[in-house]
Order: structure tokens, then C-alpha cells, then sequence
């Protein structure tokens, strides 16, 4: 497996991958609402915009397959970051493989050299547990109730 900045190239490959984790893992947790809204919100363009402003990853596996991806961004400002993971998924038949694990590693490691104090995830309801394994814990307050999104922070 190798990890890689994601190219414009990499655009529907990332797309699938996405609307396969919204259909076959995070519809069993999520309102079709909120499905729907997700969809709705992930095109070839969000895709190829987010490469623009987040550092996504790609991870592929032997045969050059993208089976991961996921993103370091900055959901603040300059003056105030919120430095976050953004659209971690792996593809639902590699799950539980160590190739999320593998690459939450990298992002991680990305919030450390931007001399981040603390790193935040906007968690889909089925990945809260893998979050808390990877140290976040939920925070008090939480601003997208509405998307069913869990925010989730962990100190550096």
C-alpha cells in the first residue's frame, strides 16, 4: 500500500469511494436525509475544489487501486485554525484492515508539523469508535446536530 497526495486525476476515483461508504456503511447509521444531503454535496467538483484548499490523501493499494482517502484541513483561520480530518473512508470491503488506522496516521502527523494543540474530526455516526480508539474524545458542544455529525477533538 502506498500513501499519496490525491491529483485532479484521482477525482472519480475519490467520488466512488465516497458514494460507496454513503450506500453500504453510513446508510445503516444515518437518516436517508442526511444521506442524501452528503450526496448531494459530493460531485466531481466539491472534489476537485477540496484539493485546492485541504491536503487529501489517497491510499492505493499493489495494484494501483484507490481504497482510501482522507484529508488534513483547516475548518478556521489563519489567526484561529481548527485543524480537522476531513472525509476519512476506506472502502467497505478493506475496512477493518488497518488501512484507515494506517492512514489517520499520516493525517495525524500533518496536525503535529503544523504545530497543531489539538485535532478535530467531524464524525459520521459509524465512526465515532474508531475515533475513540484513535484518541478523540466527543465534545460538549456540537454545532451540526442537524447533519447528524458528531464533532470530536483529541490534544496533541
Amino acid at each position: 500500500m502506498h500513501i499519496r497526495l490525491a491529483e485532479e486525476r484521482d477525482v472519480l476515483s475519490i467520488r466512488v469511494l465516497l458514494e460507496r461508504n454513503y450506500d453500504e456503511v453510513m446508510s445503516e447509521h444515518h437518516s436517508k436525509r442526511i444521506i442524501g444531503k452528503f450526496k448531494s454535496r459530493t460531485n466531481d467538483e466539491s472534489i476537485s475544489n477540496g484539493l485546492k484548499w485541504k491536503r487529501v490523501y489517497v491510499v492505493e493499494d499493489g495494484n494501483g487501486e484507490i481504497i482510501a482517502t482522507g484529508a488534513f484541513a483547516n475548518f478556521g483561520s489563519a489567526e484561529k485554525p481548527k485543524y480537522s480530518i476531513s472525509n476519512l473512508f476506506v472502502m467497505p470491503e478493506k475496512q477493518s484492515s488497518g488501512i484507515g488506522r494506517m492512514l489517520f496516521e499520516k493525517l495525524y502527523q500533518e496536525a503535529k508539523a503544523n504545530h497543531a494543540n489539538s485535532f478535530h474530526v467531524p464524525s459520521s455516526k459509524n465512526a465515532i469508535r474508531f475515533y475513540e480508539k484513535m484518541g478523540f474524545m466527543i465534545d460538549v458542544e456540537q454545532p451540526e446536530k442537524d447533519d447528524e455529525v458528531t464533532w470530536m477533538t483529541t490534544v496533541l
